[in-house]
């Protein structure tokens, strides 16, 4: 329930309506535009939101939620109504049950939410039993500019576990690769070389490794320093050839 639609009830309160209920003072009155002893269903476009959303914009409701919505239809002129809904998609299930007697004048259409993309949504815990009304002239809305009488419905709306349950859907279109591993860095061991494998390239100056196994040359970290003696060029004595 939003803020601001506090209804004072009475207390010990439940709104627990019959089928025949909900249609003879709640739906017929709704569609003739007649006034609602208890303003307790709220008025919203259900198809928009997801069905775990539905129970906190209720008026009321403790484990079931009702509501007005307007019939949005796949075709414009046609009878057939958009079951699209938030992430997915409510789809009818079982046969319709005539409510009033003996006169018929509402049907009851029972509905289960489908998380997902139609046709291979996931099914859900969510239901809904849509009521509206049976035997309407359609063309008197269409004269008048109007909604027609028969695209108000009343919902209600309840979880079969009996909690309010969100079930976020996978995209179907969705695939799912192999998480790509991050390669580390191959550690490269020291190793100790004779100074036999050791040479001294003409051109350069950096210390080169020499393999057997493969005719390339692998260039050694100048760090890597050879501990081969190197015998300096024997200094003269100027000063004494000199004397001399």
């Amino acid at each position: 329930m939003t803020n601001g639609d506090q209804l004072e009830l009475p207390p010990g309160f439940r709104f627990h309506p019959t089928d025949d209920e909900l249609v003879s003072h709640y739906l017929i009155r709704k569609c003739a535009s007649l006034p609602i002893s208890a303003p307790i269903i709220r008025e919203i476009d259900l198809y928009k939101f997801d069905p775990w959303q539905l129970p906190d914009l209720a008026k009321y409701g403790e484990k079931e939620w009702y509501f007005f919505s307007p019939r949005d239809r796949k075709y414009p002129n046609g009878s057939r109504p958009n079951r699209a809904a938030g992430m997915g998609y409510w789809k009818a299930t079982g046969a319709d049950k005539p409510i009033g007697k003996p006169k018929t004048l509402g049907i009851k259409k029972a509905l289960v939410f489908y998380a997902g993309k139609a046709p291979k949504g996931i099914k859900t815990n969510w239901i809904m039993h849509e009521y509206r009304l049976a035997n309407v002239d359609r063309s008197a809305g269409k004269k008048n500019n109007n909604l027609r009488l028969d695209d108000w419905v009343l919902c209600r709306i309840y979880n079969k576990k009996g909690h309010i349950e969100k079930n976020y859907p996978r995209d179907n279109n969705f695939e799912e690769f192999p998480e790509i591993e991050d390669k580390k860095p191959d550690i490269v061991h020291h190793q100790t070389f004779s100074n036999d494998h050791l040479y001294m390239a003409t051109s350069d100056s950096t210390p080169k490794l020499h393999t057997d196994s493969s005719s390339s040359e692998h260039v050694l970290s100048p760090e890597i320093t050879c501990e081969r003696e190197v015998q300096s060029e024997p200094k003269w004595n100027y000063n004494n050839n000199n004397n001399n």
